[in-house]
C-alpha cells in the first residue's frame, strides 16, 4: 500500500543500549505518538532504544485504514521486532489495545524479555462489536467517543472514525490471543487497565492475568487505573503508567549489562 504519512504521524526510533531495547505498538485508529511519551521516558531515565513502529493504515488517512488487514499488522509488528532484535541483545514490547494484541501474538512465537500489555481488549463494552460481520455490509464508519487528554495535539494523532471494513480481522485476532496465544506467552508480563475507560470492559485484566499460564504467578502483576481513559499513555495517571513500565523493563537479572542513564 502506498501511504503518505501525515507529518509527526510516523514511525520513532530513539536509539539508546545496544542491550535492551522496547517495541512499541499503538492501537486501533492511533498512530506512534500516543506511546511517545512513553518512548522518551524509557529512553531518557533508562537508557532503552525505543522503535515505535506504525500500523499500516494509520497516521494517513481514514481511506488507507479501511485497506488495511490484521496480516498486514502481524506482518508491520514482526517487521519492527527483527530490526530491534538486530540492534538489541535483548527486546520488550510494550503494546496499547490493538498494540497489546499483536504484542500478545508476537510473544508467543518470538524471544521476547517482558511484556507489557496496555488496555488490552478481552470484553468490550460496545456491544455493536458482536454484529461487526454484518455492520461491515451497511455501515462504512463509526464516531468515535473520544475522552479529552490534556496533552499537546501533537501526540492525538488519531482518526476521528473507525471504519468498519478491518474490524473483523481484529476480532478474529482477539479470539486467537484467548484461545491460542495467552497461554504460550512465557515472558514476564505486566497489564495496565483502568477501571474507567470505556472501550474495554476491566475483567478484561483479570482474563489476561489469569489466562498467561505459562508464566508464573510472581512474573505477572496488574496494574489498576482509575482515572484514566482508554489511551493510559495520554490520560492524567501517565506518570504512574511511565514510572510503572520503566521499573518492570528494569526488573532484569542484577548480572545484566541494562544501561541506565
Amino acid at each position: 500500500m502506498n501511504e503518505s504519512i501525515r507529518p509527526g504521524a510516523g514511525e520513532f526510533f530513539l536509539p539508546g543500549s545496544r542491550q535492551y531495547g522496547v517495541l512499541l505498538i499503538h492501537g486501533f485508529t492511533g498512530a506512534p505518538p500516543e506511546l511517545r511519551l512513553l518512548g522518551d521516558r524509557l529512553h531518557d531515565d533508562g537508557g532503552l532504544t525505543v522503535l515505535g513502529v506504525r500500523l499500516t493504515g494509520h497516521g494517513s488517512t481514514v481511506e488507507n485504514l479501511e485497506q488495511a488487514t490484521c496480516s498486514d499488522w502481524i506482518a508491520d509488528v514482526e517487521e519492527g521486532y527483527l530490526r530491534l532484535a538486530r540492534y538489541c541483545r535483548y527486546v520488550f514490547v510494550c503494546g496499547l489495545s490493538l498494540g497489546a494484541l499483536l504484542a500478545v501474538r508476537l510473544a508467543a512465537g518470538h524471544p521476547v524479555e517482558r511484556l507489557a500489555l496496555l488496555s488490552m481488549p478481552v470484553f468490550l463494552y460496545d456491544r455493536r462489536s458482536c454484529l461487526a460481520w454484518l455492520l461491515v455490509h451497511f455501515i462504512k464508519r463509526l464516531r468515535k467517543r473520544n475522552w479529552f487528554y490534556d496533552v499537546p495535539p501533537e501526540y492525538l494523532q488519531g482518526y476521528d472514525e473507525m471504519p468498519t471494513r478491518p474490524i473483523p480481522g481484529l476480532l478474529r485476532l482477539l479470539k486467537r490471543c484467548r484461545k491460542d496465544y495467552l497461554p504460550r506467552v512465557t515472558a514476564p508480563t505486566l497489564i495496565v487497565q483502568s477501571r474507567s475507560e470505556h472501550t474495554v470492559r476491566p475483567d478484561s485484566a483479570s482474563y489476561i492475568y489469569d489466562h498467561l499460564t505459562g508464566v508464573p504467578a510472581g512474573a505477572r502483576e496488574i496494574l489498576w487505573l482509575d482515572q484514566s481513559g482508554h489511551i493510559v499513555t495520554l490520560g492524567q495517571e501517565r506518570e504512574r503508567v511511565f514510572a510503572k513500565c520503566l521499573s518492570f523493563f528494569r526488573a532484569v537479572p542484577t548480572d545484566s549489562l541494562f544501561c541506565q542513564k
